[in-house]
């Protein structure tokens, strides 16, 4: 008997489609960073006539990647340590106060998800720069904490209601404080949603370029990967065979980060819209 494969459905085909065309500025880049300046310049389509990382190593110790990478790290690292300690705390005790003021809060948190970020910036920086803290590590860290938490605070507290409140009233029966209860009781609870917000932050952290330039300007002992890169190809200069090795190499640790927890982010996410 010939079995008779069933055609595949448009909307794989689709897919299909619209991943290799978002995949095609990534092999791009990829493909040139190997070639010299006049060869990405008449070949861009081309493969490189040679495959060798000597780019790459140039690139390393002429943008002084050990600095930025270390940098970058600090401030993704900062930004959610403190995003998670401050967001889970916050979206907790909103979701349980059932009052207007809670509600009030909540909005005034969320808000700035709602506004562009464009409006606002401007205002921002001269704020950071009347405090002293424009141009420094610290300030960076703390604004990108600031504009992270709103939305870490708007996930979580969707799934606390997903956490029974019984749990709680056991706890508190049992003579667990309120301290005691949500350490103990709660924060374990909302490890899926957790990670997303790690992840989600991580990335968002890594790949910042604009809050990055806003807040640390032109210094270039606080800048983190993108500021630098993006200084490498301005209006002004045409460093591409450096700019593109850079690029690469900025984007391997997010992409594999990103590989390995895609499946938490879908979990967490998924499981905190079951109440809303």
């Amino acid at each position: 008997m010939i079995k008779h494969r069933k055609p595949m459905p448009i909307g794989k085909i689709l897919v299909m489609v619209a991943s290799f065309f978002w995949l095609v500025p990534l092999i791009l880049i990829f493909i040139n960073s190997f070639k010299p300046y006049n060869d990405m310049l008449q070949h861009f389509l081309a493969l490189p006539k040679q495959w060798s990382l000597s780019m790459y190593f140039e690139t390393w110790n002429k943008f002084g990647f050990t600095h930025l990478m270390g940098n970058t790290v600090l401030y993704t690292v900062s930004t959610v340590l403190l995003v998670l300690l401050v967001a889970p705390m916050s979206a907790y005790k909103l979701s349980r106060t059932k009052s207007r003021f809670s509600k009030f809060c909540l909005l005034a948190i969320i808000i700035p998800m709602m506004v562009p970020f464009q409006s606002y910036m401007i205002s921002l920086t001269r704020i950071v720069s009347s405090v002293g803290l424009s141009g420094t590590r610290i300030g960076y860290i703390l604004v990108s904490t600031g504009l992270c938490v709103p939305l870490a605070v708007f996930m979580i507290h969707g799934f606390v209601k997903t956490v029974p409140y019984e749990l709680e009233e056991s706890a508190c029966i049992d003579g667990a404080g309120k301290i005691r209860t949500y350490v103990q009781i709660v924060l374990p609870l909302l490890q899926p949603i957790l990670v997303t917000v790690i992840v989600l932050d991580a990335l968002a952290t890594w790949n910042d370029i604009i809050t990055n330039q806003l807040i640390v300007g032109g210094k270039v002992a606080a800048m983190n990967i993108q500021n630098s890169l993006y200084m490498r190809f301005s209006a002004q200069t045409a460093d591409w065979e450096h700019a593109l090795p850079g690029i690469v190499m900025s984007m391997i640790p997010s992409l594999i980060f990103f590989a390995l927890m895609q499946r938490k982010i879908i979990s967490g996410v998924t499981a905190g819209s079951v109440k809303g």
